[in-house]
């Protein structure tokens, strides 16, 4: 699988923007539902847990508290 390019990431991230606006949500509002978004996906996938690092940004890891049946 490659990469996401950097256009591609960013065309993501508008569309994220722009779905929290139209929704009115504060900054708050946004970083709970992307954080549940990404915890969503992240057990939809079959994943107890994920990581992710941007080196020298910053990084995110979702680590589930109960077991997954597969």
């Amino acid at each position: 699988m490659a990469d996401l390019t950097e256009m591609l990431l960013q065309e993501f991230s508008d569309k994220v923007a722009d779905i929290c606006e139209l929704m009115e949500l504060d900054s708050e509002q946004m970083l709970q539902a992307i954080g549940s978004t990404l915890i969503g996906a992240t057990l939809s996938f079959g994943k107890t847990d994920f990581q992710l690092e941007i080196p020298q940004v910053a990084c995110v890891s979702v680590e589930t508290i109960f077991e997954v049946s597969s």
